[in-house]
């Protein structure tokens, strides 16, 4: 029989010992984050054309992408970019900002509620139509998350977002553009790094 070395079993049990804690270090939930959601944008504005006011939306497919941080299992903090595809000729519609989401809960299911600034870039240049929308906007959301996996999720909600001063005033005919707000239904996925 082989008798150990009682400096080989404490160097063992040493590494042992910092396995387990560094397990823990890095076993935690929070870290680098990055996601995609799809969903559809109604955008709600004004149009006014000398005396007459028009109110309406327009309903369009939107993509955002989001780089974030998890700082624990409940909070998260997040820059997203969102292009918006408008049915429009020669218009686009993009959105940036950062977010905010807290997490209800510790189970795979989580409930959360976030609000959201930004600003967006709203622009048609075509032989009928020039303007220009520009301005900043706050908002909020609330969905569910699911965790598939330690790093795989995938959420679904609302957003609405109130836009501030975001209007335009059209080239052609002297028409003004007002963008009121935006409500968006979206499914998405998140992968932490």
């Amino acid at each position: 029989m082989v008798k150990k070395n009682n400096g080989d079993e404490m160097r063992i049990k040493t590494l042992g010992i910092a396995l387990l804690m560094a397990s823990g270090l890095f076993a935690g939930e929070n870290g680098f984050y990055g996601g995609l959601d799809i969903g559809d944008f109604k955008l709600n504005g004004t149009v006014t054309s000398g005396a007459n006011t028009y109110k309406g939306h327009e309903s369009d497919s939107a993509y955002t992408f989001k780089a974030g941080y998890y700082f624990n299992d409940n909070n998260r903090l997040y820059a997203f970019y969102q292009y918006v595809d408008t049915d429009v000729s020669s218009a686009s519609l993009n959105q940036y900002g950062v977010g905010y989401d807290y997490m209800v809960g510790e189970n795979a299911i989580k409930p959360f509620i976030g609000i959201l600034a930004g600003r967006i870039n709203s622009k048609v240049d075509n032989t009928l139509d020039k303007f220009d929308i520009s301005g900043n906007f706050v908002g909020v959301q609330a969905g569910i998350s699911y965790a598939i996996n330690t790093n795989l999720s995938v959420e679904g909600g609302y957003r609405y977002l109130n836009y501030s001063n975001v209007d335009g005033l059209e080239s052609v005919d002297n028409v003004k553009v007002e963008s009121d707000s935006a409500q968006s239904w979206f499914a998405g996925i998140n992968y932490k790094f």
